[in-house]
Parts: structure tokens; C-alpha cells; sequence
């Protein structure tokens, strides 16, 4: 990476962002593209959080992404919020422009997104979505924002689900689901950890509690063949993983930095999944 006076710097902030995939997804855009820009990650510790955007916006920044623990306090030191991200009261996206430093959040819209690809039409889907942490936040959020009037919320904790419930009441109403009426739902979305490392071979739910024509998503991208997605697949599922929700939401974010196109969305996108796949290959063996 070659940095130069014509090159606009764009960034991501967290605590921890070591092993992050943003920088290497961004820089491919950026050189597919032909953008003269870089991006960065930058570990940024809570007491500084102020401080470091307050800095970026000095030194002209062209945007940055927020990642945890930031996506809700970030918000006090912006100037503006898209009408979701307001809604939903977390950011992971900033753009720097001449009027401030305006928020989004491209999380939950990222998987809409992959949803409307992969599935078509979401409005009359029945959504079960299982956690109820910040993911199912921003997930279940997207889903109600879009005109999704059936989300149910399942997790180990009923307490901390009636609390995401409440919070959701800005966007429309969401209810509480318990296992045995899974079978009502057309798509489940898993939106816990339960896959990733160090729980690889653990899942969610198991498959014959679940309608045998509902849609699977597993918003885990690493492993991108995660039990869940594994054991879906083997009973006839059509499954959608997290690695395009990953995807997504990215390219999303250079759309709002560079105003893209439709056609160069698509461009990022096809490039991005060919390369990560490639990368994914090498890395985890068999990911078809």
C-alpha cells in the first residue's frame, strides 16, 4: 500500500481489531475499483474513543467503520444519523462529508439485502431469530424497518429477549418464541456465537425442531460452514451463510462513502466472494 497526498484514508475502530477481514475486503475494492483511497484498522480503547474521531475528522478522513464495543457510544460524537441508525441507536458506518460526520449502520440492511437476493420478498416471511444480543438487535431491527410484521426472538435468557423486545417497540412488535413452536417459521436467522470458535461443533438448534421447508441463516462467517449450515443443507434447507452478510454490508458502506453505482456494487460484490472464497479455500479446506 502506497499512501500519497491523493490518497483518501478510510478506517476501522474497535477494541479489539486484530483479525479483522475489513481492512483486506476494503483495500480489494478499493484497487478493483481504481478508488485512490486505503483503509486502515485502528484499535481504539474506549477512554479514547472521542478523541480518535475527533481526530479523524481533522486530518480529513474519507469515513470509517465501528465495530465493537463503539457502535452505540460512537453516536455522541457524530453530527447526523440515517433515520435507521438513529432508530436503532448503534452506527458501524461514519461518512466524513463537508456537513459532519453522519452515521449508518449497514449491518442488518446488509442481510436484508442478501435475504431479498437469495429468497425474494421478506414482507409475509415468519422470522425466527435466535439470540438476542446486539446482532439480533440491529437484524431484527432491519426486518420490522422493512415491513416484516411476523419476528419471533428466541434465546437461553427470556429476560434479556423481553429486553430486545422493548427496545424493538420503535420499529414494530416482536415476541418472544420457545422451541416448540419452531415449526412455525418460515426463516431462522442464528445470530449468537454458537459455531464460531471456540464452539465449532456445537449448534443453535437442532434441524428437526425446525419447519422442513424454512430457510437457514447463520450470520457466523468462520467457519462458513458452521453446523447449523452443515446439518440444514444434509435436510434439504436452502441455507444462507454469513459470509455474505459480511460481504454485504461492506459494500454497502463503500456505496455511501463513494456514492457507487449499482453496477460497481455489484462488481464489489461478485469480486469480494470470488476472493474470499479463494482465501477461505486455503485456509478451512472444503467451503462449497
Amino acid at each position: 500500500m502506497n499512501l500519497t497526498d491523493e490518497i483518501r484514508l478510510y478506517g476501522l475502530i474497535g477494541d479489539p481489531v486484530t483479525g479483522s477481514r475489513s481492512p483486506w475486503i476494503h483495500n480489494t475494492i478499493f484497487n478493483a475499483l481504481g478508488l485512490k483511497a486505503a483503509y486502515l484498522a485502528f484499535h481504539v480503547e474506549p477512554t479514547r474513543l472521542g478523541a480518535s474521531i475527533a481526530g479523524f475528522r481533522a486530518i480529513g478522513m474519507g469515513g470509517f467503520n465501528i465495530t465493537i464495543p463503539h457502535k452505540q457510544t460512537a453516536i455522541g460524537h457524530l453530527d447526523a444519523l440515517d433515520p435507521f441508525a438513529e432508530k436503532l441507536g448503534a452506527v458501524n458506518t461514519v461518512a466524513i462529508t463537508p456537513e459532519g460526520l453522519i452515521g449508518y449502520n449497514t449491518d442488518g440492511p446488509g442481510l436484508i439485502s442478501v435475504l431479498r437476493r437469495k429468497i425474494g420478498a421478506i414482507e409475509d416471511k415468519k422470522v425466527l431469530i435466535l439470540g438476542a444480543g446486539g446482532a439480533a438487535r440491529g437484524i431484527a431491527g432491519s426486518l420490522l424497518f422493512n415491513g416484516v410484521k411476523d419476528v419471533g426472538i428466541c434465546n437461553r435468557t427470556w429476560t434479556k429477549a423481553d429486553a430486545l423486545i422493548r427496545d424493538l417497540e420503535i420499529f414494530g412488535k416482536a415476541h418472544i418464541v420457545d422451541r416448540e413452536n419452531f415449526k412455525d417459521y418460515d426463516l431462522v436467522i442464528n445470530t449468537t456465537s454458537v459455531g464460531m470458535y471456540p464452539f465449532e461443533d456445537a449448534t443453535p438448534v437442532d434441524i428437526k425442531y425446525l419447519h422442513p421447508e424454512a430457510d437457514v441463516c447463520d450470520i457466523v462467517y468462520k467457519p462458513r460452514r458452521t453446523r447449523l449450515i452443515r446439518e440444514a443443507e444434509a435436510a434439504g434447507h436452502r441455507v444462507i451463510f454469513g459470509i455474505d452478510m459480511l460481504i454485504e454490508q461492506a459494500v454497502l458502506a463503500e456505496k455511501i462513502w463513494f456514492n457507487l453505482t449499482d453496477e460497481q456494487v455489484d462488481h464489489a460484490r461478485e469480486l469480494i466472494h470470488t476472493e474470499l472464497m479463494k482465501a477461505l479455500q486455503a485456509t478451512e479446506g472444503d467451503t462449497k
